[in-house]
């Protein structure tokens, strides 16, 4: 069901296709959370990958949202562009949360 959501939001904001499109349907997506100060995002190419980080109180607040679904809810936003993910680093193991993405 989460992945279906990330499927739905993800076309909700697309705006291209392939990584590009990816690239900003995150920024778009993301651009609506920039009021919240303790939240940051990134996005950039790594090669044939696109690279997001972020540092986000999700998993400070509701950390079984951050266990069992960010990572679901990613790869529907993915596919939504045609795209894979896998999740690289996680709070608050790591500073940040980073995940790959490619097609």
């Amino acid at each position: 069901m989460i992945e279906e959501v990330g499927y739905f939001l993800g076309k909700l904001v697309r705006s291209g296709e392939g990584l590009e499109g990816l690239k900003r349907g995150f920024e778009r997506f993301f651009e609506e959370l920039k009021e919240f100060q303790d939240f940051e995002f990134s996005a950039e190419f790594v090669g044939d990958k696109l690279v997001t980080r972020s540092r986000c109180p999700i998993h400070r607040y509701f950390r079984v949202w951050c266990d069992r679904f960010c990572l679901r809810f990613a790869e529907g936003f993915a596919r939504a562009y045609g795209a894979r993910v896998k999740r690289v680093e996680r709070q608050p193991d790591n500073d940040y949360c980073v995940f790959e993405f490619e097609v």
